[in-house]
């Protein structure tokens, strides 16, 4: 077979019948029902649409076309997913390289290569001198930094130079924002340079560590751009996949260091996120290899906050954690190299569950022979059991907590209604808040409901690209895509140029209506409104990031003259928007 577009392979398949192979539907209206398979429910909140091809679940948020169903379903790639439905619609597919792509994700990928490439060279050269000894003393050796592919950004603009020098195209290299938004200065300069890379093993960005500890930030990311969001990516995944299917279990850590020692002494399954807490994104992707996550951590002050802070996402998609806290002022990195992998995986050995963990932590804070203390030390245990959805596990955890703590069930079982009428009224002022603070996020879904269903307002709104929202630019970038491989814009498409969960669940939850909420007659001053709504996000975050870039260079008495006047040149703007 020639080349084949995913979108081809769409139009010849069924979501209702791909679906249906795996869940009970009912037909309501002009779409499907069934209880959801991503979550525990009663009550359906699941929801197909024949039409446009997609799924949404309302009580998960999760949504996508046929190809995101089997990935979430199967825990398979993208790839996978794809060579099951082709199959079904009796069309052969050759190859990886036949399905098209992005001709912008393709350039930034390119860039990425190159970048990744010509900074390992870089390493062992006179530039990266001091850098390979610094390597070299934290016990990573050439072997290591040739698999891992680790790298050395010089100081001089090198990579500027070199793309000027090979004739090069920069605007793919600002598009993987490797280079600065103008084109004129290298993002990493003076660091040791590790490539991120996406489950499928490509290089979505890069992670810079300054040899220089005055020099801050210590640790910094590639911006966000079309290939990298730091809530999706997790460092050290791509090599982890195989062993965390293989092992059953993922090791969550917390640098690049970390992920490095781990791997290099045979504990594979590791990977850590980008210097934030974990997301729902991250455990979107890491639900499709396993449903078991072990916390290892520094056990110092900061590391079991990061513990604590992890866990409520964790146990609230419905994983099973275990705890590992290492001696206060190790991390794992430190620890192998001054006790050995022996040493840790014994600590592992000994991990806890998060009961376990949380009455340990909370037992040195308070006198457990006090009553009241005791009772405070129970509450907040019950909150992290508040979290999971599982009714079943929830009372099995309940009981764990009633037999340690010496206290009966019935009154355990009382204290957590209450916390969770208390999580039901927070979440209720929560929403109240969003909706009266935040009413772009009201507005970004109108203007692509309204979109969805009349091609002009479509048209319209790409109009103004430049003055948007990230979301919706990227949106916006998608489907301009689409148009020039000769496809139409539909959400089953849109969907398909994403990897980002939140976009795709996002599109999802505005496509799944039946485009008839709003009036034929007021639809024109909706989308008006919205799109100044809209606009005005957009100024309010460049003035935001404007404020930020003139702080920085009066901190370090730079001139801050250009930022002055883009950031007069935005309120300006902004008044005229009001």
């Amino acid at each position: 077979m020639g080349n084949v577009s995913v979108e081809e392979i769409l139009e010849k398949i069924d979501i209702v019948e791909i679906v249906s192979e795996y869940v009970k539907l009912k037909k309501s209206g002009s779409s499907y029902k069934a209880l959801c398979p991503f979550h525990p429910e009663k009550t359906p909140s699941f929801f197909i649409h024949p039409e446009k091809q997609i799924f949404h679940c309302f009580g998960c948020g999760i949504g996508g076309n046929a190809i995101k169903f089997l990935m979430n379903i199967e825990k398979i790639s993208f790839y996978d997913a794809l060579k099951i439905l082709a199959n079904k619609a009796d069309i052969e597919l050759s190859k990886k390289a036949d399905i098209k792509e992005s001709e912008e994700k393709k350039k930034a990928k390119k860039a990425n290569e190159y970048a990744a490439n010509l900074y390992n060279k870089v390493l062992f050269s006179q530039y990266g001198k001091r850098a390979l000894e610094y390597l070299y003393q934290r016990d990573i050796r050439d072997e290591h930094i040739n698999k891992f592919l680790i790298g050395f950004a010089p100081s001089n603009n090198y990579l500027l130079n070199k793309i000027e020098e090979e004739r090069l195209n920069k605007d793919e290299f600002v598009l993987a924002a490797l280079l600065d938004e103008d084109g004129k200065e290298d993002i990493f300069k003076n660091r040791i340079v590790f490539p991120i890379y996406n489950i499928r093993e490509e290089i979505i960005g890069f992670g810079g560590r300054t040899i220089d500890d005055q020099i801050l930030p210590k640790y910094l990311n590639t911006r966000e751009n079309i290939l990298f969001n730091k809530s999706a990516s997790l460092y050290g995944i791509n090599w982890a996949k195989e062993s965390i299917k293989s092992k059953g279990f993922i090791i969550l850590t917390e640098g690049y260091f970390d992920v490095l020692k781990m791997h290099i002494n045979g504990l594979t399954n590791t990977v850590a996120p980008m210097g934030t807490a974990i997301t729902d994104l991250h455990l979107n992707i890491l639900r499709k290899l396993t449903d078991r996550i072990l916390l290892l951590f520094d056990g110092d002050d900061a590391g079991i906050r990061a513990c604590l802070r992890n866990l409520e996402p964790i146990l609230k998609k419905g994983f099973e954690a275990k705890i590992c806290m290492l001696p206060a002022g190790f991390d794992p990195d430190k620890f192998i190299d001054e006790y050995g992998v022996s040493s840790l995986n014994n600590f592992i050995e000994k991990s806890q569950n998060f009961i376990d963990f949380a009455i340990s932590i909370n037992s040195q804070l308070y006198d457990m022979k006090n009553s009241r203390a005791r009772a405070i030390v129970i509450k907040e245990v019950l909150k992290l059991i508040s979290y999971i959805s599982d009714e079943i596990e929830k009372y099995e955890f309940l009981k764990e907590l009633a037999e340690k703590m010496d206290i009966k069930i019935e009154i355990l079982d009382k204290y957590l209604e209450e916390i969770k009428d208390e999580n039901l009224s927070e979440k209720n002022k929560e929403r109240f808040y969003t909706k009266l603070n935040e009413p772009q996020m009201d507005a970004e879904k109108f203007l692509f409901e309204i979109a969805f269903c009349d091609k002009k307002y479509w048209e319209k709104l790409s109009q103004y690209k430049g003055q948007l929202t990230e979301r919706i630019e990227e949106i916006i970038m998608a489907g301009e895509n689409l148009l020039k491989k000769g496809f139409e814009i539909t959400p089953s498409f849109l969907i398909n140029e994403f990897e980002d969960e939140g976009i795709v669940n996002f599109i999802s939850s505005i496509a799944i209506k039946d485009n008839n909420e709003i009036p034929e007659d007021k639809k024109e001053k909706i989308f008006n409104d919205c799109l100044k709504k809209v606009k005005q996000k957009r100024l309010l975050s460049e003035i935001e990031n404007c404020k930020k870039k003139m702080k920085e260079k009066m901190e370090n008495g730079d001139d801050y003259e250009e930022e002055l006047k883009k950031m007069q040149k935005l309120l300006y703007q902004l008044k005229k928007e009001k």
